[in-house]
Formats: structure tokens, C-alpha cells, sequence
């Protein structure tokens, strides 16, 4: 995953978990995972195995859900990235636009798998993420409250995203009131 979205989603767990369990979070984490987050840069990339102890460490010290932490954590990292100008400019974008782009976002995050997406109708697109055999749920979870969370930000309503891991990657239903 990108450095620059996990350093942003830390900067969302301290705000969301506290500081001191962040912390104690990565410090439980075993060492060559912890390395990894230590020697982070926003330009660098970390493995989605450092990125899931993670939060299934910071779920544990809130005492929280893990897939509970996922979707907040995904939601508020998403929303926190388009609060500038993003924002206007999603409001501005047709569906087919938007859609036709969740590949290009998508690849700004990870570097495994490529996504395709099309409109299958008024309010409803078809999301594809192929090359990624073992997608963990937790990833399918985030990738989910990813694509409705950009459509919600964009002005789209009764935004929803259901993912299904598949044997070489995932599919993603998007639904909004057009």
C-alpha cells in the first residue's frame, strides 16, 4: 500500500484512537512488521501484512471491532484526502466520469492487481479488481468503504458498496440514488 495513504490513516487513528494507543498498537507489533512502519515514508510503500497487524493491533488496544476500525478508518482517511479542492471538483464530475476513474485512484494506493469499472446502469457501477489471488477481507472491507466514500463526497445519495473476495482478486457492486 502507499506510504503517503497509511501515513494519513495514522494521522486519522491518532485522531480517532488517541495518540498513546496508536502507539502501543505499533509498539505490539513483531519486529520486521514494526520496522516496516518505522522506516515509512509518504513516497515509499509498506505490505498489506504490516498494514493489517496494524490495525487489528490498534483495534485490540481500543478494544473495538477490527472491521468495525476498518470501515471508520477508511471512511475518515478518504474524506480527510478529499476535503480540498477534490471535493468541488467531485461534486462537478459525472457518474460515468467518476467511475471510469476509480481505477486510476485505486493504483495511487496499491501496487498489486489492476481495476476495471463500468456503469451498469443509472446509480449502479461494477467495480473489477483482478491479479490479487488471497486478497485479504480486510483489504475488500476498506476497498468498499473506498469507492462509496468517494461517491459520497462527490454529492452522489444512499451511497452503498458491497465486495466479494473472488480466487484472483475481488468484485465490487456501487448503488446510489442517481
Amino acid at each position: 500500500m502507499s506510504g503517503a495513504v497509511m501515513l494519513d490513516q495514522v494521522l486519522v487513528m491518532q485522531d480517532l484512537l488517541g495518540a498513546d494507543t496508536v502507539r502501543r498498537a505499533l509498539e505490539s507489533l513483531p519486529p520486521p512488521l514494526r520496522d516496516e512502519w518505522e522506516g515509512l515514508l509518504p513516497v515509499s510503500w509498506i505490505s498489506v501484512a504490516a498494514t493489517a497487524a496494524f490495525i487489528e493491533a490498534a483495534a485490540r488496544e481500543a478494544d473495538r471491532s477490527v472491521d468495525d476500525l476498518q470501515r471508520e478508518i477508511a471512511r475518515l482517511g478518504v474524506e480527510r484526502t478529499l476535503k480540498t479542492v477534490w471535493r468541488i471538483l467531485l461534486r462537478l464530475t459525472s457518474d460515468g466520469a467518476l467511475v471510469k476513474r476509480t481505477p486510476m485512484l485505486y493504483s495511487k494506493t496499491y501496487d498489486r492487481g489492476q481495476m476495471s469499472s463500468r456503469m451498469t446502469g443509472p446509480g449502479q457501477a461494477r467495480i473489477e479488481l483482478e491479479g490479487w489471488d488471497g486478497i485479504p477481507a480486510l483489504e475488500v472491507l476498506g476497498l468498499a468503504v473506498g469507492i462509496e466514500t468517494v461517491l459520497r463526497c462527490a454529492g452522489r445519495r444512499d451511497v452503498a458498496c458491497e465486495g466479494q473476495p473472488r480466487a484472483n482478486g475481488a468484485s465490487f457492486v456501487a448503488t446510489w440514488t442517481p
